[in-house]
Formats: C-alpha cells, sequence, structure tokens
C-alpha cells in the first residue's frame, strides 16, 4: 500500500534491519541524529517511526522538510502540522498556532519554503500499522477513543470520522489515566503528543513524547522492545 495520501498507511516487516520509533521531535533535529547514532541506527536497512509534531517550539523546525525526504523516515500528521496546514486559511487559527503554540518561526520563512513545507505535511498519515514478527503495532499521535478496538479505530478514521480524527491528533484521557484498558487488535501502540518524564505505558499504549523542546530529552527506541506497564489502573 503504497498512495501517498492514505489515512492509515502499512508498512511491511521490515526483512533486512530494524525499526524505531521517535517521540515528539518539536524542530529538535541535531538532537535525533545523536539518538539515532546512540541507537546504532543504519540508514541502510532501518527504519525511523515518528509520532507526530516534527515542528515548533525547538530549535529547527524548518529541517523536517528534509527529513521528510528521508526515505527510511515515516511520519504521522501531529496536531502541530494539523495546525499549520489549518492556518493558512484561517486567521484565527493563525494566530493561535504562530503567538501561542511555538509556531513563530513560520513567520521568518518565505513564501516558497512554507508552500514545500505545507505539501509535504498534506499527505502525512493519521495513523500507521507496522508489521513485526508475530505481530503488529500501531502509531498514532494522541491517542485512541476508549472501548474501540484497533480495527475498529482505523475503519472510523478511514471513513472520516471527526471525533475519532480528534481524539488521535488531540486526545490525552489515556494518558492523563482516564482510560487504562489495552486496545484490542495489536500488539501495542505509541502514542506522543502529551510530555512525560519517561516513557509512560499504559495498557498496551506507549507514550513517549520526552519533553525534547523543554530541554529534557528524544525518546528513541526500538518498536518490538517489549513494554513493562508503568500505569497504576
Amino acid at each position: 500500500m503504497t498512495d501517498a495520501y492514505q489515512t492509515v498507511k502499512h508498512f511491511p516487516v521490515n526483512a533486512h534491519g530494524r525499526d524505531y520509533v521517535v517521540g515528539d521531535i518539536h524542530g529538535e533535529f541535531k538532537g535525533l541524529e545523536q539518538a539515532l547514532a546512540d541507537q546504532g541506527f543504519d540508514p541502510r536497512v532501518d527504519r525511523l517511526f515518528s509520532v507526530g509534531d516534527l515542528i515548533d517550539r525547538g530549535a529547527d523546525s524548518p529541517a523536517a522538510l528534509t527529513w521528510l525526504g528521508k526515505p527510511w523516515f515515516h511520519a504521522i500528521l501531529g496536531n502541530h502540522e494539523e495546525m499549520a496546514l489549518d492556518a493558512s486559511g484561517n486567521a484565527d487559527t493563525f494566530y493561535w498556532w504562530t503567538r501561542v503554540n511555538g509556531g513563530e518561526w513560520w513567520l521568518a520563512q518565505d513564501e516558497g519554503l512554507r508552500r514545500r513545507m505545507l505539501q509535504a505535511f498534506r499527505p502525512l498519515p493519521l495513523a500507521m500499522e507496522v508489521d513485526i514478527a508475530g505481530g503488529s503495532i500501531g502509531i498514532v499521535h494522541a491517542d485512541l477513543p476508549a472501548g474501540l478496538t484497533w480495527g475498529q479505530f482505523v475503519k472510523r478514521l478511514t471513513k472520516g470520522d471527526a471525533k475519532v480524527r480528534e481524539t488521535a491528533l488531540w486526545g490525552r484521557t489515556r494518558a492523563r489515566g482516564g482510560n487504562t484498558a489495552p486496545v484490542a487488535g495489536i500488539d501495542r501502540v505509541y502514542c506522543g503528543h502529551t510530555p512525560v518524564d519517561s516513557p509512560r505505558v499504559v495498557g498496551n499504549v506507549c507514550f513517549i513524547d520526552t519533553g525534547a523542546c523543554y530541554g529534557r530529552y528524544l525518546t528513541v527506541m526500538p518498536i518490538d522492545q517489549p513494554l513493562t506497564r508503568t500505569d497504576t489502573g
């Protein structure tokens, strides 16, 4: 499945290397380079999957355009990319994004770069499913609605369910302990969006936004790494 405009994008097993997932980058691409080096990442055979929020707040948001062009780097849409897209046609969103939510870097960019970045953001899927040996993992920016299996979530996203999309991009219920049930139909799910001090596992959902843009660190981990539940639900 290679359609650039898929809502949920599927990746087969990586038969030649290892797959990794990275938390919210927020412009901290120098830190990402170091984190990949620490992991021994090999771009010839390995793949890196991003939970979204490539831009805003950090040191080098424009670098997202270069990274999205790397054949081994695969990202989903984060709420900050969605704000960038929505701001182009909405003055209120433009103000809220550029003045309140870390998008002030956009004001210094020329029209050509702005256009190329929006073109790169538009095709980003809302979720990804990656096959691993003996199973599969999901990647979603923020959260999944309570009570939905992975298959139901994918089906509703694909049909354009607005509430499910909003949860996928903006939800925090599970990360804040309001829902501790595992997501059925998938081995595990990786999410970002809600900053945590260290990777936090709720059921079979692992939250990995460890605040790189706030002077903390960027989490990069193998997606086949076993998870140990850290919530108390």
